[in-house]
């Protein structure tokens, strides 16, 4: 039986730490805009940015548009 009264695992980082990162960027292919590539986050504590490529081998585009604002079609 499980108890509820004590939590199993201690936070190690308390909640107000968590460095968020926000969308600020997004690469798509040129040739099908729908297709998004990769996303640039930014990151609210420290202000630094990241890339993470969501391309099969998960590496940097040849050929990507970036855009910072998506517009539905």
């Amino acid at each position: 039986m499980t108890s509820t009264k004590a939590p199993a695992l201690k936070r190690a980082i308390p909640t107000s730490e968590f460095d968020i990162g926000t969308p600020v960027e997004w690469m798509v292919d040129p040739d099908h805009r729908e297709t998004i590539l990769g996303v640039t986050y930014e990151f609210s504590h420290t202000g630094e940015r990241k890339a993470v490529w969501y391309t099969p081998n998960k590496r940097r585009a040849k050929h990507a548009l970036v855009v910072t604002e998506l517009v539905p079609t």
